[in-house]
């Protein structure tokens, strides 16, 4: 988990959570939305796996602040997704 190529792809996964949605919205048009929902499915996806293999690699993680602070923060992409946020909405 510490090898530089799985802290690059964190450090871009992370980099498009923070700013994909403001991009989208700022720079693209509507046809577009579908390709960044599936972007943002696949870093929460990412991010999961991460939180999983940071519980199995490391000693103490596990119920860690640093394991609730991604816990909570991964949760938080499925605000971004329309597609997921609609079957919660009931749409």
């Amino acid at each position: 988990m510490t090898h530089w190529s799985v802290n690059l792809l964190t450090f871009i996964m992370t980099i498009f959570a923070l700013f994909g949605d403001d991009i989208r919205l700022a720079f693209f048009t509507k046809e577009v939305d579908v390709t960044f929902y599936n972007l943002t499915a696949i870093c929460l996806i990412g991010f999961t796996i991460e939180i999983t293999l940071n519980c199995l690699c490391q000693d103490n993680y596990f119920n860690s602040f640093y394991f609730y602070l991604d816990v909570i923060s991964t949760v938080s992409l499925i605000a971004d997704i329309k597609y997921i946020t609609d079957i919660f909405n009931g749409s």
